[in-house]
């Protein structure tokens, strides 16, 4: 086997260096957030101090993206990779991609830059090469790499299901809600979830309440149902999935989907299977309930202003547990799984 194949047998390995310095930011700009949104939506304490929590916590959800792909090509190039992967991953962040647009952003700047270390030069002329010209060329590359063969893609496929659901509005409640849960729990923050959620705002607006209605439980689902998963089954999670399920609960109790991440960049297949197909039983659930929302959140701090509370959590409980249930059976146990990689 070659190095390269050496390098991608060890991709998990290089998404969780990733994830161990992502962890932090995405909890902190998060907690942050939700102690603002606590303020706000519990407690009615709107002020400047409360506004200033959730700016600081919206720059670290904002930076958390660039984060994990500045640090998987770190794991795959070493210092050089830090460069590309931070430059192009806010690149991704500011074009919507999301944690996904992270991930790949990260790999395509570690593979880059690593083959570009490759290149045989004078002794004479390496310490220039490592401070300025690798993390250059390597950043050019995949700057270039990400604008033009992802990015674009990205944002075509964004505007054709923005119309296509646009489309479906008139939809019966227990499809449209379906589809808009499902989407929300694709991407956690992505572009996908976006397209669901900016509808259901736009709806909101218009003073209908219903596409909310469906939205606000499902944007809950994933990281509640990973705490749930994550408590019901230690075995099938490693020491820092379990610490990042304590943090999830919270972050999926006050709206902030992104609790999630840490879980599916680690095991992306299963856990955004399980969140999609819970996230549409919520999602459904709500609108054969007929479930309205005046807000534009989820989570329980909304319940005052939701037309059907009762039916609200009844929504939200059945799509956490589709989703806990589902991702455990999907799951095997960490050594199980060792011993498969073996």
């Amino acid at each position: 086997m070659n190095e390269y194949g050496k390098l991608l047998k060890k991709t998990r390995e290089h998404l969780m260096t990733g994830v161990s310095y992502m962890i932090p930011v995405i909890l902190a700009g998060a907690m942050l957030i939700a102690i603002s949104l606590t303020m706000t939506q519990a407690l009615h304490l709107e002020g400047a101090f409360a506004d200033f929590l959730m700016s600081v916590g919206g720059t670290g959800m904002t930076l958390f993206v660039c984060v994990l792909s500045a640090y998987v090509a770190y794991a795959i190039a070493d210092r050089a990779g830090i460069a590309p992967g931070l430059i192009v991953g806010y690149m991704a962040s500011q074009a919507g991609t999301g944690f996904m647009g992270g991930m790949i952003v990260g790999l395509i700047a570690g593979y880059v830059t690593y083959t570009i270390k490759k290149l045989k030069l004078p002794r004479n002329i390496q310490p220039i090469m490592a401070l300025v010209v690798y993390p250059l060329v390597s950043t050019l590359v995949t700057a270039a790499i990400f604008h033009f063969v992802i990015e674009s893609p990205i944002v075509a496929a964004m505007a054709g299901i923005t119309n296509w659901l646009t489309g479906m509005s008139g939809a019966t409640p227990i499809v449209l809600g379906a589809i808009l849960g499902a989407m929300i729990g694709f991407d956690w923050g992505g572009p996908v979830n976006k397209i669901a959620y900016t509808f259901a705002v736009g709806m909101l607006g218009e003073g209908i309440l219903e596409p909310m209605g469906m939205v606000g439980p499902a944007i809950s689902v994933a990281p509640i149902a990973m705490a749930v998963a994550s408590f019901l089954a230690p075995q099938k999670y490693s020491e820092e999935e379990r610490e990042a399920g304590k943090a999830a609960l919270i972050l999926g109790l006050v709206t902030i989907s992104e609790g999630a991440i840490p879980f599916a960049v680690l095991d992306p297949l299963r856990v955004i299977v399980s969140s999609v197909v819970g996230s549409a039983v919520a999602g459904a659930v709500a609108g054969a309930l007929g479930v309205g929302n005046n807000a534009p959140l989820g989570g329980v701090l909304i319940l005052p202003v939701v037309t059907k509370p009762l039916m609200y959590l009844v929504a939200l409980a059945a799509g956490v547990a589709v989703t806990a249930l589902m991702v455990n059976l999907l799951k095997p146990d960490i050594k199980a799984e060792a011993k498969e990689k073996k």
